[in-house]
């Protein structure tokens, strides 16, 4: 009974930092203050790697933590698990054609940003699950994408 109740604990208590070990900045709450593409791992992956520019240049001025938007902070695990599990084409649909959330904040389509590419677009959501807690997703995602 004692060995069942530690590995719980274990899990219940690390199991987060195991998570987000692969990029080390994924976390509950994310990075502290508004995030640049500077204080964001560089992947090993170049289409990570792509992504990760892409955001940059566009991405990070709402997803970066400026709460007026109302956009998801990327490396929060407590922002993006509910988003990761519905799956990533429902993430690459609204990054592509735009949301509404049911708080009435709007994602505008392609960042708002149309001379984005289908493929960059899909790049930078692929960078943004990976930095915030959805490693495998992600890289099963890009590995479905055409060569």
């Amino acid at each position: 009974m004692r060995l069942s109740i530690y590995a719980f604990l274990c899990v219940t208590c690390f199991g987060g930092a195991l998570a987000s070990a692969e990029t080390g900045v994924a976390s509950p709450d994310g990075l502290d203050g508004l995030i640049k593409v500077e204080q964001l791992p560089v992947p090993d992956d170049p289409l990570l790697a792509e992504g990760r520019d892409v955001w940059g240049g566009t991405c990070q001025n709402c997803h970066g933590g400026n709460k007026y938007t109302g956009a998801p902070k990327i490396t929060s695990t407590k922002a993006w698990n509910a988003r990761i599990d519905q799956g990533m084409d429902v993430l690459v649909d609204h990054a592509l054609n735009g949301f509404v959330g049911p708080k009435y904040m709007e994602m505008p389509a392609r960042g708002g940003n149309e001379a984005l590419t289908d493929e960059q677009v899909k790049l930078a959501v692929a960078f943004m699950v990976w930095v915030s807690g959805g490693v495998d997703p992600a890289l099963e995602f890009l590995e479905q994408l055409p060569q």
